[in-house]
């Protein structure tokens, strides 16, 4: 009977060592002044922010027409490494305010990554976008920004926002 007991705890011993070993992160956070949604999963990330073309945080989710707005993830760690570099991706979706999709890159990063970067180089990730004619000014877009690990499918972290053309 005492094996028997003592068998659960081994086991359960031994999963909470093998979990702990484990660098995994979940996680979701909203920007009450631009509406910016980001969830991560398996990735830690610092900070995920709308940005202007030059990473300075926006304070709403007005662009003008024809100017650059980015979607920022910032301290992005726990990349499956292959020969000791990360792989990094990013998937861009725009769609219209009925939810039809406009435009969809499956890869922004595929010439940037593919042969792989530093950790330590890939740790802030940005997703770049313009818009202008034939898009709408006073019309509202959603952007989503999904930034992946190519050799960790299960690492990734999704960006929503919805920004108002000006």
């Amino acid at each position: 009977m005492k094996k028997i007991l003592l068998l659960p705890s081994l086991v359960c011993a031994f999963i909470v060592l093998t979990l702990s070993a484990c660098h995994f992160s979940v996680g979701t956070s909203k920007d009450f002044n631009t509406g910016l949604k980001e969830s991560h999963n398996g990735f830690a990330v610092s900070d995920v922010f709308l940005a202007n073309k030059d990473g300075q945080h926006l304070k709403n989710n007005k662009v003008k027409m024809d100017s650059t707005f980015t979607i920022v993830a910032t301290g992005v760690e726990n990349y499956k490494l292959n020969g000791g570099k990360a792989y990094p991706g990013c998937e861009l979706t725009l769609k219209d305010k009925t939810g039809k999709v406009l435009g969809s890159i499956p890869d922004l990063m595929a010439d940037i990554a593919k042969n792989g970067l530093v950790p330590t180089g890939a740790t802030t990730l940005t997703a770049m976008l313009s818009l202008h004619h034939p898009f709408v000014s006073g019309e509202t877009y959603h952007v989503t920004a999904r930034f992946f690990d190519k050799y960790d499918p299960k690492n990734e972290i999704k960006a929503d926002v919805d920004v108002l053309l000006q």
